[in-house]
């Protein structure tokens, strides 16, 4: 924003020269990116913080250089001469939307006469990057300028009906604006508009329909406070950014409207012989109340780290336009409705610290209580996943939460499979990243083939990450685990075989039973299962409780050939949160076994379609309390097992934590669940 240092002189007494001036600005907070001569004038070209419309006007800077001088703000005037009938009898206003309006003014002038600015106001405009159209254009954009104001005035003849109506645009209804585009309108926009159609799109600009013409006689000023979050959603929305907008999206001081169009009322009688009616109208039916900040004065030492009296304190805030009353060691501060910014003592504080000057504040080290740090049980939890994974030869990937429904299609998911009730983005940036992600895989297989691409065929990644699912009006998020893994364990090992060093659906499985292990989860299962995106015939569903947590087993030739993937990958899927949740990170110590274990061999022939987990099931269920582990160590086909058959060889361990086993005893136990084996499997049991 621009603004001109002869114009400040006007509105304040400043002590100082352009460059002093210049050099001062930026310790008040505002910045300044340039300083331009005009003759015997300067202009400020200055960068206003967000938080900040009050400074969107020359008195709002007047202001701020008014507290640093120590003097006052002379305010424009604006002694206005009223004559004729009542605004009313000509103009009526109706508010639909007084949640986006918070107040709607309107007054008529009439005998204008339209025609050149004077040089002085064209001067001034255009010193401040604003075009001179005409006398009653330019004194509205002259009152922006100065007080921060937007208003549009209408051509009183062109508005049908005499009314002024505040609505949400019709869906489909059209409007051409002053910049000569016609717009198509949706019922999120504000219009204002007469007794037929839009006249102007609230806050931002105006119809061309009604514009001021040279044979405009009667004009119509609007002056108006809108909700700041709509004109910004709007502008953004139809790509409209007018000095207008910018204003009232930050928010404009809504007490100062019916002062801002008198000014331009009192303006438009002095340069265009205007005769303004007397009574205008002014919709404001819920005046915001005064807002009141209470500041305990010893909280400013405490976060400034420097001693500021409570005088020269309240003396700042005061020449900064703030009610202050003292109470003992405290200040109760009545906030000026042009400073929408200051909402609690912090705020009240920087402006104590600004006038003061921040280059008068030390650098010294703040003295607070602190506490040691420590990891939040999720991070911890996902730190020990994280520590297990990677000794396990993966390495972590972080892919992009972002994706898109047809990258689904190329897991060959059912319609009504879970991970297509996706969520989507309003505003997506890239075509391809239009939805939150529903599983860890499709990045992970991504950055498969991205190394694949580039000759590094041995990939073994995991990731730790979220998923987004749609739930009600909400999205639920539930972090997930992904493993992907395809090509060589280990590089020069010539005296291996080489599918001892290749990646296998056993390798993905150890390292999941070893992640089981390490979190010391009891009671998960893998068993045999039929996954969309995984290969018949060699893929598992990992179960805790009956309940299903995952999905392991090599890619399904469909999905690798989607991914431009090799054959030979392998992948897992799992609920980390379900997981975790069974963890135990805090094991009790359990001494070392004083009795000897008894171990016993049992080889048992089953069908061939009978899982291994079955048997395995079968013998921990019958082989009694002492039973302390199962390990499966051979699997056999072939004569004399029959055809349809295979052989599975277990070894059993036994042992007591009070007594030495004895040999009945642990011949006992195989007897059981030879019984077992034979009752529940019709297994036959190898001698």
């Amino acid at each position: 924003m621009r603004v001109l240092l002869s114009w400040l002189k006007e509105l304040v007494d400043i002590p100082w020269t352009a460059e002093e001036l210049a050099d001062r600005l930026p310790m008040l907070g505002i910045g300044v990116d340039a300083v331009d001569k005009t003759g015997d004038d300067a202009v400020f070209d200055l960068e206003i913080p967000a938080n900040r419309g009050d400074l969107m006007s020359h008195l709002g800077v007047a202001r701020e250089l008014a507290a640093a001088a120590r003097t006052a703000v002379r305010p424009p005037a604006a002694p206005v001469r009223r004559e004729g009938p009542p605004t009313a009898d000509y103009v009526r206003v109706e508010v639909q939307e007084p949640a986006l309006c918070p107040r709607f003014t309107a007054a008529l002038i009439t005998d204008v006469r339209v025609g050149p600015t004077p040089a002085w106001m064209a001067r001034r405009l255009e010193a401040c990057g604003v075009r001179s159209i005409n006398t009653v254009v330019d004194v509205t954009n002259y009152v922006m300028l100065e007080l921060g104001q937007p208003m549009h005035a209408f051509d009183y003849d062109q508005i049908r009906g005499g009314r002024l109506v505040v609505r949400l645009a019709r869906p489909g209804e059209r409007l051409q604006t002053l910049d000569g585009v016609e717009r198509t309108l949706d019922a999120q926009t504000l219009v204002v508009a007469d007794a037929e159609r839009a006249v102007g799109i609230a806050g931002i600009i105006g119809g061309a329909d009604t514009e001021i013409r040279p044979a405009t006689r009667r004009v119509l000023l609007e002056a108006a406070a809108w909700h700041p979050p709509l004109i910004r959603r709007t502008s953004k929305r139809l790509g409209v950014r007018t000095e207008s907008s910018a204003r009232f999206e930050r928010g404009v001081d809504v007490d100062a409207v019916a002062a801002a169009s008198a000014r331009a009322q009192y303006l438009l009688q002095e340069i265009a012989g205007g005769r303004v009616l007397p009574q205008p109208l002014d919709h404001y039916p819920s005046p915001a109340p005064a807002r009141t900040v209470e500041l305990p004065w010893s909280r400013v030492s405490r976060l400034l780290g420097v001693e500021i009296s409570l005088d020269r304190g309240a003396a700042i805030l005061t020449g900064l336009g703030f009610t202050v009353r003292r109470e003992g060691d405290r200040l109760a501060v009545q906030v000026p409705s042009f400073r929408r910014d200051v909402e609690r003592p912090e705020d009240l504080i920087e402006e104590v610290a600004r006038h003061h000057g921040y280059d008068r504040i030390p650098e010294t080290l703040p003295l607070e209580v602190t506490a040691q740090g420590a990891w939040a049980p999720a991070l911890r939890a996902e730190r020990a996943v994280r520590d297990v994974l990677i000794r396990a030869g993966l390495t972590e990937a972080l892919t992009v939460s972002l994706t898109h429904p047809r990258a689904l299609d190329r897991l060959r998911l059912p319609p009504d499979h879970p991970w297509r009730a996706m969520v989507a983005l309003r505003n997506p940036l890239v075509d391809d990243h239009t939805h939150l992600r529903t599983t860890l895989l499709v990045g992970l297989l991504e950055a498969v083939r991205a190394n694949v691409s580039r000759r590094v065929g041995d990939v073994h990644l995991f990731e730790i990450g979220r998923t987004f699912h749609p739930a009600g009006d909400g999205v639920v998020e539930r972090r997930r685990l992904g493993v992907v893994t395809t090509g060589r364990l280990m590089t020069g090992a010539w005296n291996l075989p080489a599918e001892a060093v290749t990646a296998s659906y056993y390798h993905l499985k150890g390292i999941v039973e070893g992640l089981l292990g390490e979190l010391r989860i009891g009671g998960a299962e893998v068993e045999a299962a039929d996954v969309p995106w995984l290969r018949p015939g060699r893929s598992a569903r990992l179960s805790l409780d009956g309940q299903e947590i995952g999905q392991l087993g090599e890619l399904h030739p469909d999905v690798a050939a989607a991914f431009d993937l090799p054959p030979s990958v392998y992948a897992a899927h799992l609920d980390l949160e379900a997981l975790l949740a069974r963890a135990v990170f805090h094991p009790r110590f359990t001494p070392p076994p004083r009795f000897p274990p008894v171990r016993r061999d049992i080889a048992v022939v089953v069908s061939a379609d009978v899982p291994a987990a079955e048997v395995h099931r079968v013998l921990t269920e019958s082989a009694g309390p002492h039973l302390e582990a199962v390990e499966l160590f051979d699997v056999y086909t072939g004569p004399p097992v029959p055809p349809g058959h295979r052989s599975l060889a277990f070894a059993l361990t036994f042992r007591s934590s009070e007594r030495t086993l004895s040999a009945e005893e642990a011949d006992e136990a195989v007897a059981a669940v030879r019984w077992a084996l034979e009752q529940r499997l019709r297994a036959k049991i190898r001698e």
